[in-house]
């Protein structure tokens, strides 16, 4: 974290200077990190909220946590699942929690995308004996309805959730929060 000009001691005067707001976002997330805080979709949305007020607003709210956690130990870091053996549902738990769900959602529907588009490739490209009887255009006119380069949908259109008994649409999007492991 980058300490920028966060007061360390109690403030007497309003604390000068400007930063955009998006430093500011970056500032109050790694502050609250540091202290060893866990920020749940509300709270990063109260950071953003948060980040449009004036830059004396944020350094005393930085300067309050910084100095409430001066004594403590460093907060340990964040397990991260291990890039090699981590299970979807492990996966999944993760990225809800370090990703707001709008952002969530889009990433699923980048990778959703991919895979679609693959997938209608190979309906185009693939000439299987069961589908002999298939007309080339149909299969080719199917595809395209479904391809998101042709016009197809975003998919998946919901968020994909491994909290409610396996991967499936959310059914608590957009307030779903997940199960911790045992």
């Amino acid at each position: 974290m980058t300490t920028y000009d966060i007061p360390r001691a109690p403030i007497q005067d309003r604390p000068d200077g400007f930063e955009e707001q998006a430093v500011q976002v970056a500032v109050l997330r790694d502050t609250l990190t540091a202290a060893g805080v866990e920020l749940g979709v509300y709270e990063r949305q109260i950071i953003d909220w948060l980040s449009h007020w004036e830059w004396a607003t944020v350094a005393v709210i930085c300067s309050w946590v910084a100095r409430a956690t001066a004594g403590r130990p460093p907060a340990s870091p964040v397990t991260l699942p291990s890039r090699f053996d981590a299970t979807p549902a492990e996966v999944d738990q993760h990225l809800r929690r370090i990703l707001a769900e709008d952002v969530y959602l889009r990433y699923q529907q980048t990778i959703g995308g991919l895979a679609v588009e693959e997938a209608a490739k190979d309906v185009r490209m693939t000439v299987r004996p069961e589908m002999s009887g298939i007309d080339q255009s149909a299969r080719y006119a199917a595809a395209d309805e479904i391809d998101p380069l042709k016009g197809g949908g975003l998919y998946p259109s919901k968020l994909q959730c491994s909290q409610h008994g396996g991967f499936g649409p959310c059914p608590g999007a957009p307030r779903c929060t997940p199960q911790e492991s045992s």
